[in-house]
């Protein structure tokens, strides 16, 4: 089984993506079209999960969370992570947008849609603190570093799964939106994966991360209190 984990905590993300989204489609008696419009919601509930699954592996294999993180403010040469996060930021941006106009020629509209505005003000906090503490401790500080079929069969595991998951958040059926959001992260997921493999360190990308998925709970909050 602890062999066997690496390889299936990257699929678990996927799995609760999909299935998350059917049940609370379900509850609310809402299509996935309707339902949709909370996945900025359900993706901190999905963390929420995922760090608990994390806690329970750590449990398991005698490990500390914290040792996933790969976080460590100790020697940082501020300069250079400027320049780290700075290129995540880029990455992470212009692959979204410049995949939105190759499919949809412009910003699709169904991305970010208001919530009930309290909830997204919680969410506002909620969701760049719990991405972070799930998402890169999973693919690339558990499982990248546990996958001994060689670094670059490894890294293309991760990264694959990691665009992957995208494409489940919000959860539609829709192919060409699929393959939209699973191109969109791909390039983001290759970076780190790379600095990652390079450095050992999460640092500067978990800093990144958390300051794109901040400017989503901002979009949030704004759609929802016009």
């Amino acid at each position: 089984m602890k062999k066997a984990l690496p390889y299936i905590l990257p699929l678990f993300r996927s799995f609760l993506f999909i299935t998350g989204g059917l049940i609370f489609a379900l509850l609310t008696k809402q299509t996935l079209e309707e339902s949709s419009n909370y996945w900025p919601l359900l993706c901190s509930l999905y963390n929420l999960i995922t760090i608990l699954v994390l806690i329970l592996v750590c449990r398991y294999e005698k490990i500390k969370y914290k040792d996933l993180l790969r976080f460590n403010l100790k020697g940082v040469k501020i300069s250079r992570s400027l320049k780290h996060i700075l290129i995540i930021l880029l990455i992470g941006i212009i692959g979204m947008i410049g995949f939105s106009f190759i499919f949809y020629n412009g910003l699709p509209e169904f991305l970010i849609k208001p919530i009930i505005p309290w909830l997204a003000i919680v969410n506002f906090f909620l969701l760049p603190v719990t991405i972070v503490l799930a998402e890169m401790p999973l693919y690339f500080g558990y499982s990248l570093k546990r996958i001994n079929k060689g670094k670059y069969f490894g890294l293309i595991y991760v990264v694959f799964f990691y665009a992957l998951q995208h494409s489940f958040i919000p959860l539609l059926v829709d192919l060409e939106y699929m393959l939209y959001r699973f191109l969109s992260f791909l390039p983001l997921a290759l970076f780190v994966g790379y600095r990652f493999l390079k450095d050992n360190d999460l640092t500067n990308s978990l800093i990144g991360h958390g300051v794109l998925d901040l400017s989503t709970s901002v979009q949030v909050i704004i759609m929802s209190l016009l």
